[in-house]
């Protein structure tokens, strides 16, 4: 019984994601319908390799591409994603460069969208 508990939790714990979101089955979002506008509006300005001012962004973490999303699906979801199990808000940081944050909605594909590239990843 504990070694099914066990494995279990370890099984949960591979698919899941720190927001708890899951790829929907239907209507998945994808870099093309979501992703690249959502980097771009919301992440981009600090995490980007041309990124001029980045506002104290490390270097090495750009959302250039899907290779460079898919590097960092867990950091992105800890500071940005929402699912059932958190709805995660450090990321944007709200400064004088960046006035607008993700919607709830917004956060929500956000976590779809990173638990479908972690699905394709893996």
């Amino acid at each position: 019984m504990i070694r099914t508990l066990l494995l279990l939790s370890l099984f949960a714990s591979c698919t899941s994601s720190p927001s708890g979101a899951t790829c929907p089955d239907s209507n998945a979002p994808t870099y093309g319908s979501f992703g690249q506008t959502f980097m771009a509006t919301y992440c981009t300005d600090c995490h980007s390799s041309t990124a001029t001012n980045r506002h104290s962004a490390p270097s090495d973490i750009n959302f250039d591409s899907m290779d460079d999303i898919r590097t960092h699906l867990t950091d992105i979801d800890v500071e940005a994603a929402a699912g059932p199990s958190a709805t995660n808000t450090a990321m944007p940081e709200l400064d004088a460069k960046v006035t607008k944050t993700p919607t709830q909605a917004e956060r929500e594909m956000l976590g779809q969208f990173l638990a479908c590239a972690k699905e394709v990843k893996n």
